[in-house]
């Protein structure tokens, strides 16, 4: 199994990246007519959410290292 790490910077300039996104979809879903677009918008912004809050708290932590991906051997 591996694993790549990210740095304390990298973590944190992540995590601005996905809260400038996250800004711009929210401007998207506003202007979005289309229901079943908006709806796959929201979906989008779920996910992201769910990433934001992971580098978020790996930040908050010690640890020097987050795990970022596992792929099986």
């Amino acid at each position: 199994m591996k694993t790549k790490n990210l740095t304390m910077p990298e973590r944190e300039m992540l995590a601005g990246i996905l809260k400038n996104y996250i800004g711009e979809l929210r401007v998207e879903i506003i202007h979005t007519e289309t229901d079943t677009y908006k709806k796959a918008l929201h979906a989008r912004e779920k996910i992201l959410f769910g990433i934001l809050r992971k580098l978020e708290s790996a930040v908050t932590e010690d640890n020097p290292e987050l795990p970022l991906a596992k792929k099986a051997s």
